[in-house]
Order: structure tokens, then C-alpha cells, then sequence
């Protein structure tokens, strides 16, 4: 830069937090992730331009950099958008997403999906509690909202659970009780305990101060776990829309009658074309009757639909590269086609779609979408509803934005989205592996899996009351 007197510059420094690098605190400023492989070639002849070494040196500590050092208006554009595309070859932790996200997704720049979705597994959580976690995730602004999955080793306390509700931006929650986890309790070995969710949990939930304002879908999938009352309960939740229950068959045998007394609709996935994210955009739909499945053809064809679009939606998710359109919701402009629409014609006209992404990173377990079912039904029920729940809380969640891609709307506003340990040891999919294991003799009648979903009426609730186990 220059003035009236030469050239000047300024001087920032950020000071780095005292506790930043202990006991896990410092998971949303570190990647996890290996680096991808940039281009080989020689480098500039000479020395690096001033510029050149200010954009490396940000990058190489971008995890202790916060909204306030780039939020400057003598900082050109363009030199955030060098910083940022040398954080996507290097790989791009949640601290500089937040603040990258909320400065380069305004504006007419050429955007990509990792702008606009985060995602991060941690396989194995430290010994740091739950709100070391929780507490990066918050925004208060809602600048976005948070999709978090619990699972595999997790040994969180059942007390540090009641700290969810209070996530203000939390959209999608996910607890998944593993099989190593019901496995320990039948055999009484003294293991790190999986945090139990049953229904006094739900309840404590419940009787928050404006609990979980803007969560939408819910899962719960345990062994012991909650039981028909905690309809009741959810039912306080006001974006609720989806109630997703794994659990004791025995609790949940009058599913039906709870469910109407409370307000859901009730539906059971079977396996084929149900166990597919199709099927639970078809809950909400209501495009397929219930005497379709009696038809021969039927099955077969939806199996074959489902199929082709969880593989086209995973690689689309997959892929940070993907373009995007962003507008404010209030702006005209062409609408992009209802979502299950374009699925769907896509899927029947046998069209491969986004199936030309490079997968490999898909076959590790942090490179693989795993919030692919969330990210999409999410997005569904916001076109369904008009995003009312966002317009609700008012001005706090700042401006709803229509996002795009080849005709596919995305959420109305960023999405980031946490796994914290593994899911299971099976194949990766759509949806996650049964959340335990049943054993032989008495203890597989009590433990077979109420395997159900519950919608509610006006929303919907899932609650999973299957098949017997194999």
C-alpha cells in the first residue's frame, strides 16, 4: 500500500490462547486431515514477493487467527481469496472455515461447496468433555447451524448431554450407541461407558428454556434406550420434523397409539428401496402409497432408484469442488426445480449423477460424507416448510441464503458438521450400521431393535420399529 509518503503497512498480532494446544481443546483449529498434493513444478525465480510471504505465513497459522484480523477493509479481497485457496490445498480446519465461510460467500466471487459445508471426524475423542466440542460450534448469529453426530468411543457423562439444547444453531443431532458399547454392558466388563440417552435425558431436555429452537431432525439409536414417553417430550422441541428411534422393541410396541396421541405420524424402514435417504424424503412427500410396496415391480424399481441417487448424492457431498450459486432467499431469479423432482427424473431417465468425483478419499473414514443423509433431508424439509423455523427466530439468525448447484437447492445457510468417533466396522453408507449387536438366547429378545420412524403431523417424526435381527 501507499500514501502520500511511500509505501506503509500495518502490523497485526494475534495472540495465541493459553490453553489452545491441551486436552483436545484444539480440535477446530487443526485439520485432522492429511494435506492434498499440490502441483509439482518449479517455483519463482528470485525472492517471494512481501504479499507472497504474509498470504504463507497466515496459512501456516490460520488456527489462531480469528474474524477480527481479516475483517479489515485497507485487506483487499483478492488476498483473502489466495489465502483461502491455499488453505483448501493444504487442508482447512473449522476455525478458518467459520471465518472464510462468512467473508467469501457474499459477493458475485466463484464459489465451491467447501465453502459452504464443513466437514470433520474426529475417530478417537480425548479425555476433554463435551463442551470443549460444543463450544466452537456455537453462533449465536446463526452465521450457521450444526450438524453433530456422537458415537463409537465417545464416554462423554449423561450430564454433559444437557448442554445440547443450549447450541442455539444446532440442526441435526445424531447419537448412535456402538455395538462395542451394548456388547460390554451384556458381559459386564468394565469399559468406557457409551453416555445413556433415555427418557429422563429427553425430559431434561424438554424442560429447558427454549430447547433445541432450531433442530429438525433427531436420532437416537441405542439398546436400552428411549421409549414411547419420550414423544411427549420431543414434541416440545418447535423445528422438530424428524424423530429417528433405535431401541428396545418391547418399549415400543404401542408406537401407533403414542404417536397419535402425541401428534407424529409413525413409519417402520424395511430393507431395499426403504433403507435409502429416498425413502425418508418420500415420508414427507407422500408420493408413494402404501399399496405401491404390494406391487410386484414396485419394490425393484424403487430399490433401483434409491440406489443411483444415495450413490449421486454421496459423491456430490463428497467433493469440496462442487459449484455453487449463492443469492439472498428474497431476490427473484430463476427457482431451481423441487428437490425430489429433479431426483427423481434424474434417477428414472438412468442418468449417473456426479458419479465422475474422484472417490478415493471417500474410502478413509475422514474423507468419507458421512453427513450426506442430514445435509440433504435438511435441506428437503427447509424447502417444505419455507425454512420456518430460521425465519422464526427472526433477525438473530441474520439472512437466509438460496444456494444452488446444477439445480440441486442446498441448505438455506452454511452447514458444519462433526462426527465424533466411529459409526461401525461395516461398509459406510447412506445411514449408519444397527447401533449394537444382538446376542443369542434371552438376551436377544431384549435387546432385538425397535427399528422405527416417526413423523409428526404438520412435521414429522420418525421412530424405527423394524425387522426381527438376523
Amino acid at each position: 500500500m501507499y500514501d502520500q509518503n511511500g509505501q506503509v503497512f500495518k502490523e497485526v498480532v494475534a495472540q495465541r490462547p493459553p490453553d489452545t494446544y491441551q486436552n483436545g481443546r484444539d480440535w477446530s483449529r487443526r485439520t485432522g486431515r492429511q494435506p492434498r498434493r499440490g502441483r509439482g513444478g518449479q517455483g519463482m525465480k528470485g525472492a517471494r514477493s512481501l504479499a507472497d510471504m504474509a498470504v504463507h505465513t497466515i496459512a501456516e497459522n490460520i488456527g489462531d487467527v480469528e474474524e477480527q484480523h481479516l475483517a479489515r477493509e485497507d485487506l483487499p479481497r483478492r488476498y483473502l481469496w489466495r489465502i483461502w485457496r491455499l488453505l483448501e490445498n493444504r487442508g482447512v480446519c473449522f476455525q478458518a472455515w467459520k471465518v472464510f465461510s462468512k467473508f467469501l460467500l457474499v459477493g458475485d466471487d466463484e464459489k465451491t461447496l467447501g465453502l459452504y459445508r464443513y466437514r470433520q471426524h474426529i475417530c478417537q475423542p480425548s479425555g476433554a468433555s463435551l463442551r470443549h466440542y460444543l463450544k466452537p460450534l456455537e453462533s449465536p448469529n446463526v452465521d450457521f447451524v450444526t450438524h453433530l453426530t456422537i458415537t463409537g468411543s465417545c464416554s462423554f457423562g449423561e450430564n454433559e448431554l444437557l448442554a445440547l439444547p443450549r447450541l442455539k444453531n444446532l440442526a441435526i443431532l445424531e447419537i448412535i450407541e456402538p455395538a462395542s458399547s451394548a456388547s460390554a454392558m451384556m458381559d459386564e466388563q468394565q469399559a468406557p461407558s457409551f453416555p445413556k440417552v433415555d427418557d429422563r435425558l429427553v425430559r431434561s431436555w424438554s424442560e429447558m428454556d427454549d430447547p433445541f429452537p432450531l433442530l429438525r431432525i433427531l436420532r437416537l439409536w441405542g439398546d436400552e434406550s428411549v421409549t414411547t414417553h419420550s414423544l411427549r417430550y420431543v414434541s416440545k422441541f418447535p423445528a422438530l420434523a424428524l424423530y429417528d428411534v433405535n431401541a428396545s422393541r418391547s418399549d415400543w410396541r404401542d408406537a401407533w397409539g403414542a404417536a397419535e396421541e402425541n401428534g407424529w405420524d409413525v413409519d417402520e424402514p424395511l430393507h431395499g428401496p426403504h433403507d435409502s435417504l429416498l425413502w425418508y424424503l418420500l415420508l414427507f412427500d407422500g408420493a408413494v402409497e402404501e399399496g405401491d410396496s404390494k406391487d410386484g415391480n414396485k419394490p425393484r424399481q424403487l430399490q433401483g432408484m434409491a440406489r443411483n441417487i444415495d450413490d449421486g448424492l454421496m459423491n456430490f457431498c463428497q467433493s469440496s469442488n462442487q459449484p455453487i450459486t449463492i443469492e439472498v432467499s428474497s431476490s427473484g431469479g430463476q427457482d431451481a426445480p423441487p428437490f425430489l423432482d429433479h431426483l427423481s427424473d434424474a434417477a428414472k431417465r438412468n442418468l449417473s449423477m456426479y458419479v465422475d468425483v474422484p472417490g478415493y478419499e471417500a474410502q478413509t473414514c475422514k474423507g468419507f460424507p458421512f453427513e450426506t443423509w442430514g445435509f440433504w433431508l435438511y435441506s428437503f424439509l427447509g424447502q417444505l416448510t419455507g425454512d420456518a423455523d430460521l425465519k422464526r427466530a427472526g433477525p438473530t439468525t441474520g439472512t437466509l441464503l438460496k444456494a444452488v448447484s446444477e439445480q440441486l437447492v442446498l441448505p438455506a445457510k452454511p452447514l458444519a458438521c462433526l462426527q465424533l468417533g466411529h459409526c461401525g466396522s461395516g461398509r459406510p453408507g447412506i445411514t449408519p450400521p444397527v447401533s449394537y449387536e444382538v446376542v443369542g438366547g434371552d438376551q436377544a429378545g431384549a435387546g432385538a431393535e425397535a427399528d422405527g420412524v416417526v413423523k409428526a403431523k404438520g412435521r414429522t417424526w420418525k421412530g424405527r420399529d423394524g425387522a426381527e435381527p438376523e
